[in-house]
């Protein structure tokens, strides 16, 4: 992840939908990296995932959208304390 950056991770079901997401999101001229899938995220999606900058989110589903694609978004579990 960007270490001066918020972001966002997103999941997708399949590698195939994960890379059309990718090129959905540059298309739209917005920043994004594929990274593996968080090892606590759900075990049946694929093992890719996208992260992209939090503020860009709004515009980056709307992309998604557009191009058709389902995703979730990434919540990692976190431990009470």
């Amino acid at each position: 992840m960007t270490e001066d950056r918020d972001t966002v991770v997103l999941l997708f079901d399949t590698t195939h939908r994960a890379m059309s997401a990718e090129e959905a999101i540059i298309d739209g001229g917005f920043w994004c990296d594929v990274v593996p899938r968080p090892p606590d995220a759900i075990s049946t999606l694929c093992g890719l995932a996208i992260e992209v900058l939090a503020g860009d989110l709004a515009s980056v589903r709307s992309a998604l959208t557009v191009a058709g694609l389902v995703f979730e978004i990434y919540k990692p579990e976190v431990e009470a304390h």
